[in-house]
């Protein structure tokens, strides 16, 4: 495609027609499609591939029997096949292929129309089409992506040896694809349960510094690892994140991911450290630092003076938009925490604020059990009780609170637990819920 790039160019400023033009312009947009689309912006290059497609179908209109018209239909057809519009890009392949001069725009115009249909379902077909022409296509941007698509329709189909060679010939013959091809090498080992090729292709994807665009495609892999193998087999594929050619931003994602896959391995130490080195940066990756710390130390926090200490971790991580609702929801906690040493039932609030909006349970548990001790004859202490064993994960912790709740049996709370009739329950929750939002209000 691009190889008629400098001639097009020459010819527009050699004649400045206007048909040239709107080729030449086309040609331009469809490459800030591509780049567009394999960095993941897809409204951006959906919007770029329509004015593709409105400049090359002009242009065709213009001269539909002229020199260039072969030009305009391969752009036509390769806009309409990245827009999904399947028909219309099998038509403009089919109207390339009858028109074209060379052997060279007719193989490239076949390979298209084949792989139209694979996008088509039409697998059969499109595969014996894309096929043909790689066997006789020189190396370049349209056999890249021949090799490309036919490598994931033959791993697909289990004929993994020439699929992996397909894959890699995509990213030898153009270095454009060598993400997307790292990319679908990395999920179909992953398919195979070959992990020595997943590391291979993790190894590839933080060298290539275009790759930092698709963090979130990598970091989902690292995750689908996670869940096949293990996090500790998982965080060792981001093992060179700390040398990766990523920008900024994304360099600082994924290590935010390999920190969490470490958390997971079981090595809090070195996960808050490497969390810790992010947060300490400037920008989004940042302030995602700092948001992942919060919420890993709201997981563990065990007292209020814990849930406070979080929100001087987030000040000035105006960068994240969840920033704003935790802190708003601990100020909220921290009042009615302390409003719980004059109305024991603001405790009880308060848990359910650590519990619900904080991700703190253990906080949660010492606030319903401190709201049971400070006023053991209200009616909604078994209730408390109940989300204390509810968030408690010590069985010894559990057998305690089961046996406070024996003390409790006729309680329709209980009751209700056991499934149970529980008369009366209606009416002791339609009154906690009034009580909760008088003191909510103060």
């Amino acid at each position: 495609m691009y190889r008629r790039a400098a001639t097009l160019g020459a010819l527009l400023l050699l004649s400045g027609c206007v048909y040239y033009n709107a080729l030449y312009n086309a040609e331009r947009l469809l490459d800030q499609g591509e780049h567009a689309r394999r960095e993941g912006r897809d409204s951006v290059a959906a919007a770029r591939y329509r004015d593709v497609v409105r400049k090359a179908a002009k242009g065709f209109r213009d001269d539909p029997t002229g020199p260039w018209a072969t030009e305009a239909l391969l752009l036509l057809g390769k806009a309409r096949l990245r827009l999904g519009e399947i028909e219309a890009a099998e038509a403009a392949f089919s109207r390339a292929e009858t028109l074209a001069t060379t052997p060279e725009d007719s193989l490239e115009a076949r390979l298209y129309r084949g792989l139209a249909l694979l996008d088509g379902g039409e697998v059969d077909a499109g595969t014996t089409l894309v096929s043909d022409a790689l066997a006789h296509l020189p190396e370049g941007r349209a056999a890249a992506e021949g090799h490309l698509r036919r490598g994931e329709i033959l791993l697909e189909a289990g004929t993994v040896d020439t699929g992996w060679w397909d894959l890699e010939q995509a990213a030898l013959m153009d270095s454009s694809l060598r993400t997307a091809s790292a990319l679908e090498r990395a999920r179909w080992a992953l398919h195979y349960d070959d992990s020595a090729r997943v590391r291979t292709s993790f190894d590839q994807l933080l060298s290539y510094r275009e790759a930092g665009t698709r963090e979130d495609t990598v970091s989902a892999l690292a995750d689908a690892a996670a869940a096949k193998w293990g996090p500790v087999v998982a965080e060792q594929l981001l093992g060179s994140v700390d040398t990766t050619a990523w920008a900024s931003t994304p360099r600082g994602r994924i290590r935010l991911e390999w920190a969490r896959l470490i958390r997971s391995a079981g090595d809090t130490a070195t996960a808050e450290e490497i969390a810790g080195h992010v947060a300490g940066g400037v920008g989004a990756a940042a302030a995602e630092g700092r948001m992942l710390l919060a919420r890993w130390r709201l997981g563990e926090a065990s007292t209020p003076e814990d849930v406070h200490s979080v929100a001087r971790l987030l000040v000035g991580s105006t960068e994240n938009p969840e920033v704003a609702p935790l802190l708003t929801a601990i100020e909220r906690f921290d009042r009615l925490a302390r409003e719980g040493l004059e109305q024991p039932l603001a405790w009880f609030a308060a848990a359910e604020v650590a519990r619900e909006d904080l991700g703190a349970p253990r906080v949660a548990r010492g606030l319903f059990l401190a709201y049971a001790d400070a006023a053991p004859e209200d009616p909604w202490v078994p209730k408390a009780l109940l989300a204390a064993l509810a968030v408690s994960t010590d069985e010894g912790d559990r057998a305690w609170l089961r046996e406070r709740l024996e003390g409790r049996a006729t309680s329709p709370y209980v009751l209700a637990a056991r499934g149970d009739p529980a008369p009366g329950i209606e009416d002791l929750e339609e009154e906690l819920a009034r009580r909760l939002q008088d003191i909510d209000k103060r």
